[in-house]
């Protein structure tokens, strides 16, 4: 059995796709090097992670985070201290220094609350709502526009015939993670 032979169209058409292709790619690429060409270059702002930080913001400190909470959590100062510290070094290209950072942090943890979330005609109340509130004083006297003191909250639910000294640790974790995301967002990414 013998196979078609190719017409000089299909041999051509073989040849001519990459530099088709090639073309294509060159014109959808052309509006945005026109773009990029006319702005400011984004690597004078943006690192590769993401962040958004003027070129020119070198370093960080974060104060100790002291623990003004009606109920203190011994280990929470230290662990929400480090936890925001390697954040920025991990996802920055800051370096940390021990004070005066070109970006500062300081602030208190201000709330540590466990309240009832769900209530149970059978049993009373049903879930729980755990609540860690942290006051920011974030200071950046290169850019002061930047400066802002607020609070960063977040909360998680959990199951009321759970007792909290079981969960507390995991949970604390999880909201500490997300007070320090947010934190960052409103920072390095002007959120």
């Amino acid at each position: 059995m013998s196979h078609p032979k190719p017409t000089s169209s299909a041999i051509q058409m073989q040849e001519t796709s990459p530099k088709k292709l090639r073309a294509v790619y060159g014109l959808m690429l052309l509006p945005l090097l026109l773009l990029l060409g006319g702005c400011t270059p984004f690597w004078k702002f943006y690192d590769f992670k993401g962040a958004a930080i003027p070129a020119d913001i070198q370093t960080f400190s974060v104060d100790f985070f002291s623990n003004e909470a009606a109920i203190v959590n011994p280990q929470l100062s230290m662990s929400f201290t480090e936890k925001l510290k390697t954040k920025f070094q991990s996802e920055t290209r800051l370096a940390l220094t021990n004070a005066d950072g070109d970006y500062k942090f300081g602030g208190s943890i201000v709330e540590y609350t466990i309240t009832p979330a769900t209530l149970n005609a059978d049993v009373g109340t049903a879930q729980n709502q755990f609540t860690i509130r942290i006051r920011v004083e974030f200071t950046c006297e290169k850019y002061p526009e930047k400066n802002f003191a607020r609070d960063f909250s977040f909360f998680k639910i959990f199951d009321a015939s759970a007792s909290f000294e079981s969960v507390e640790e995991g949970l604390s974790t999880d909201i500490q993670n997300q007070i320090v995301q947010q934190i960052f967002a409103a920072v390095a990414l002007d959120w």
